[in-house]
């Protein structure tokens, strides 16, 4: 199953899998608190003018829209939609909300949702086979209502594995939007919005059905429509006669007809039935949701024991990349490896020179790959595309490349799963250049296209990785992730490293950038997170023409592996350890002191892995 976001109305108009439609404030909240609150019957018009007339020719429908209606109204209030007569039918036509419902008509499945129903559409969501496009009312306004894009990206990180819908709302409540909204919406403002914002507050999954008259039939997923809307004349349906298997409809009460109104009895037996039918579908839920979860602790349990028995492998038998070669062959790996220079089999059992600072022209070492596919458990896709990109050919990446064990061996990692690389290389100053040497080493062997960006910005001196003058910390690796943001933060630089990809990745006409950022052993930098990762490529897919177009995929495939994990990736893949520079301090050997070093170290003791870079 792929979750992917819409973009287009078009896209919405000619979807033909799962569709779900959020409008977080609106139309999804109230459908919610209407179904939650036991209604039967609920119409979503896409016309006001079709609402209005279908009203005056039904009667005994109560009509809910915040738009200015000809006709008395009730506001698209999910709060006062919460406390109406459940008995009472109901037509609902929104501004931006039902529009989107109506368009997506041509997919197997609509839903709706938003926080309010957010773990429960998950759970749904998650049992489906077919895929799933999340689509943002907003689409269907003339202004950006963030709402709902936070909510989407949310929901479609929480069904990949990443992300939580608390961060979106807190996001979002310091947002203008949700300030204007507040001020300048009705006096049910305050209320709807709690209502809105309580995560999964509201349990239900509101499914739509399409009648043969045009207008959309709401009911609770998985259980049936009212079949007399579903054909569309109300008349008809009236003259119809009771099925065996639907028992007969309760008379509506008409204004001052006391011989039709429902005895106390039959009001008691329907409420009892309602709550009974209610408890039922939250416990089946209830079911689901946790064999879903069952599921994904399985998977989780079944990566570790792999991760275990690699690294136990690795402690017996420390990576010497000189004698774990892979010959040569004729598969997708093999191919990307031609591009550069094979070594003589004479000189398998050399080990590869450390390129110095002053070397003419280095002569390239072999690098071999692992023959398979490694994924990395803790890989994680930002925006764009769905996760599935492996099964893509064709493929082309941007890889933002330093020449460190990160860098490297996401470079490693992105041939391996059959991309097409070109390698990003951004030189700001930094005193450990050195890097840059590496950087160009390990792009010539590999044959990949190199680019080496100067950036000329005298402001990044505030930084000790950038003035050698200033002194790099020195403090225990224990004590680095207490230490706060240290002195070797650079102001903005994955900011301006993912600005850079973005624009070389518009340019060659690639669909994705591989970055190392990691949230587990790392110095505290703010630009290394999920949460700004996350921010990135959203940007970048609103401010792109690939992104706008087609989607970027951001892939982060060591965002939540140790370092240790990391390290025993790297030697899986074949990576070149010795290739690689990782210390702050630049020279001809790592310095053992700097927070890089440190955590280099900790990850090849921890892994039992060899770390070739010392020799």
């Amino acid at each position: 199953m792929n979750v992917l976001i819409a973009k287009t109305v078009e896209e919405c108009r000619q979807w033909t899998e799962v569709a779900v439609v959020v409008d977080v404030l609106r139309e999804a909240t109230t459908l919610c608190a209407l179904l939650e609150h036991g209604k039967k019957e609920v119409l979503v018009f896409e016309s006001a003018q079709e609402a209005v007339s279908f009203v005056q020719e039904h009667s005994d429908f109560e009509i809910y829209s915040e738009l200015d209606l000809p006709i008395a109204h009730e506001d698209n209030s999910p709060y006062l939609a919460s406390k109406s007569n459940a008995r009472k039918p109901v037509v609902l036509v929104t501004a931006t909300g039902t529009k989107a419902l109506l368009c997506a008509r041509q997919a197997s499945l609509v839903l709706a949702g938003g926080f309010c129903n957010f773990y429960t559409l998950a759970e749904c969501l998650a049992a489906q086979q077919k895929d799933v496009l999340l689509i943002p009312s907003a689409l269907f306004g003339t202004s950006d209502d963030v709402e709902d894009g936070l909510c989407v990206s949310a929901l479609k990180d929480y069904i990949q594995g990443i992300g939580n819908p608390q961060e979106a709302i807190v996001e979002f409540n310091n947002t203008m939007r949700y300030g204007e909204f507040m001020k300048q919406f009705p006096k049910t403002a305050s209320k709807d919005s709690k209502l809105a914002f309580k995560v999964n507050g509201l349990p239900v999954v509101p499914q739509i059905s399409f009648s043969k008259e045009g207008y959309g039939v709401c009911h609770l997923y998985g259980a049936p429509a009212p079949a007399q809307w579903l054909g569309g004349s109300a008349a008809a349906a009236a003259e119809a006669p009771v099925s065996e298997n639907r028992p007969a409809e309760v008379p509506v009460k008409e204004p001052n007809a006391e011989e039709n109104s429902p005895s106390k009895e039959d009001l008691r037996a329907e409420a009892d039935a309602g709550k009974e039918s209610l408890t039922e579908a939250k416990q089946q839920a209830a079911k689901r949701i946790k064999s879903f979860f069952n599921n994904i602790l399985q998977a989780v349990k079944e990566e570790k024991e792999e991760l275990e028995k690699e690294l136990a492998s690795s402690k017996k038998e420390p990576m010497e990349p000189a004698k774990t070669m892979a010959p040569v062959s004729d598969d997708l790996l093999d191919k990307v490896l031609k591009k550069s220079e094979t070594v003589a089999e004479k000189k398998a059992e050399e080990k590869p020179a450390v390129p110095a600072a002053d070397a003419a022209q280095p002569q390239p070492a072999a690098v071999p790959f692992a023959k398979e596919k490694v994924v990395a458990a803790g890989e994680v896709t930002f925006s764009g595309k769905d996760s599935g990109f492996q099964e893509k050919k064709h493929k082309k990446a941007i890889v933002l490349f330093s020449g460190g064990l990160d860098s490297t061996t996401c470079l490693y990692w992105a041939l391996a799963h059959g991309y097409d690389c070109e390698a990003l290389t951004v030189s700001y100053g930094q005193r450990h250049d050195r890097e840059v040497l590496a950087a160009q080493m390990i792009a010539r062997n590999l044959g990949v296209k190199h680019h080496l960006i100067t950036l000329n910005l005298p402001w990044l001196s505030c930084c000790s990785l950038v003035d050698k003058k200033q002194e790099l910390p020195d403090v225990p690796v224990e004590d680095i992730p207490k230490e706060g943001i240290p002195s070797t933060y650079v102001p903005g630089r994955n900011l301006m490293f993912l600005s850079l990809a973005g624009s070389l990745l518009d340019a060659v006409g690639a669909e994705a950038i591989v970055a190392g950022p990691n949230a587990i052993d790392f110095s505290g930098y703010p630009d290394c997170t999920p949460a700004f990762f996350k921010a990135a490529a959203d940007a970048l897919n609103r401010g792109t023409k690939t992104g706008v177009s087609e989607g970027i995929e951001v892939l982060a495939p060591l965002m939540r592996l140790s370092k240790a994990q990391i390290v025993a990736l790297a030697a899986k893949l074949k990576v070149p350890f010795e290739l690689t520079w990782s210390c702050y301090a630049g020279g001809k050997k790592p310095c053992g002191h700097c927070d890089s070093c440190k955590l280099r170290a900790k990850g090849f003791k921890e892994a039992g892995v060899h770390d070739t870079a010392l020799d």
